[in-house]
């Protein structure tokens, strides 16, 4: 390894991994330091005898080669399985395929509700259009009219991300929320919706690109988290928790925005601290429930926008891969997802708590809850970054000052970027910043900024 190259990295969830990979390939010599005591992040798999949590439902797809080729080294083919996406969001005990398809809309819950809606998308249209500075509910009333906007996404954007529709912006729902699909479903739409998963959940890819690491000399330090992050004008020197310090010739921070700027010394301007400081977040708690009956839930995902449920979705990981649950066991295993702020009611709740509201969930969903062998929590603090108003401008205010102030500190990823990115967004930010690195001349801010819907003419594993 080339000894003058010395980079730090904060984070080994999928962009601090992916950018150690890349820099070890390069002869650099990077130091990856991760505040849990886990790699892969939210994209991790917690596995308690036998029994795997996809905290976050990690589908596989990208429209990157150079992401594909990454995840196909790591794991082998015989490691990864193809799955039909089937989802669902149950409104007024309904299952509505989602996203939602018109035909479904006209018919399943009755002509004279599917008639009310497509009326009022048709004069949703009629009276003005969405526009990219609009709110969530301007874009939502305008895109299925306000009867199926209050219906299925009202509801869910509240409990989800803990604010109003109108204090959110329509930016990430350009790219994660599909349109009404009106066609006829084809073979070609069908395999849109397939996507490929590590058999045993989207931790084994992030332990495997540990292992590849560990390999090449550089294994990742565990529960080492980053209390303050100091710059001399040519090298970097982190302070950790346990007072060791560290020093390299470049910095790359897959730590959240706002913590990384309350940690550098010395401190930014009042004003760019006062920025970073109003950057939110939401946490998820993931209630996994192994049941021993067996029900018929044919969906990976059901969404749950109706207030009689606490958790926002429902994921069946018997519909992502049969080896998440022990060899043999033919029961039902449910993962019940709570979004939640930090320093919320749920957020605080002990087991026993936490336990109590899954079961008032499974029997709202109709589940006998005294079927329930097993529960398991994982709790994921900072999962999802706020798109609140002030988002885009107050992010472009730090990256600009950091930019000029720090030209070798390397922001990565979804919480580093502040930015809603999948694993194949958070792994390109990192690639783009290594190549950054060695003197590219690459943009790293400009991945995932398509405005459009980003699951069209995508790549599988």
């Amino acid at each position: 390894m080339d000894a003058s190259r010395t980079p730090l990295i904060i984070g080994a969830g999928p962009a601090g991994l992916t950018a150690a990979l890349a820099l070890a390939k390069q002869a650099a010599k990077p130091r990856v330091y991760e505040a849990s005591g886990h790699v892969g992040g939210l994209a991790r798999t917690p596995d308690d005898g036998g029994w795997r949590v996809d905290a976050g439902g990690h589908r596989f797809f990208t429209r990157s080669e150079e992401v594909l080729d990454l995840w196909k080294s790591l794991l082998p083919p015989d490691q990864w399985i193809s799955v039909q996406r089937s989802s669902a969001m149950l409104v007024d005990g309904h299952y509505v395929q989602y996203p939602l398809v018109g035909r479904d809309l006209l018919n399943q819950m009755g002509y004279r509700r599917g008639l009310r809606g497509l009326s009022s998308l048709v004069w949703s249209r009629i009276r003005g259009q969405a526009v990219e500075s609009s709110s969530f509910r301007e874009w939502g009333t305008f895109e299925f009219g306000r009867y199926w906007y209050d219906l299925f996404f009202d509801g869910y954007i509240r409990k989800t991300w803990l604010a109003d529709p109108d204090h959110i912006t329509s930016e990430w729902a350009n790219q994660r929320i599909k349109p009404i699909d009106w066609r006829s479903k084809t073979a070609e739409s069908v395999d849109q919706d397939v996507f490929r998963y590590p058999r045993l959940g989207p931790g084994q890819l992030w332990e495997a690109a540990a292992s590849t690491l560990a390999g090449m000399g550089v294994v990742p330090t565990l529960d080492a988290r980053v209390g303050a992050v100091r710059f001399d004008g040519t090298m970097w020197t982190l302070e950790l928790d346990n007072g060791d310090t560290v020093s390299g010739d470049a910095l790359f921070s897959s730590m959240p925005l706002r913590l990384l700027v309350e940690a550098l010394d010395p401190a930014p301007p009042r004003h760019i601290q006062a920025v970073a400081a109003a950057l939110g977040h939401r946490a998820l708690i993931t209630v996994a429930v192994a049941l021993g009956k067996s029900y018929d839930i044919p969906y990976n995902w059901v969404y749950t926008p109706s207030a009689t449920f606490t958790a926002g979705r429902i994921q069946n990981y018997g519909r992502w891969s049969r080896d998440l649950a022990p060899q043999g066991w033919d029961g039902t295993f449910l993962g019940f997802e709570y979004f939640v702020g930090p320093g919320g009611e749920l957020w605080t709740a002990d087991d026993d708590r936490l336990e109590s509201v899954v079961r008032a969930d499974l029997r709202v969903l109709g589940v006998d809850d005294s079927a329930v062998q097993r529960v398991m929590i994982v709790r994921s603090e900072f999962a999802y970054p706020v798109y609140d108003p002030a988002r885009e401008r107050s992010v472009a205010r730090i990256r600009d000052f950091l930019r000029r102030e720090y030209p070798s500190l390397h922001p990565i990823g979804r919480n580093g970027m502040h930015h809603y990115d999948n694993q194949d967004h958070a792994m390109l930010s990192a690639l783009r910043s290594v190549g950054r690195y060695f003197g590219e001349n690459v943009d790293p801010w400009q991945v995932n900024t398509d405005r459009g819907y980003h699951e069209s003419g995508v790549l599988k594993a």
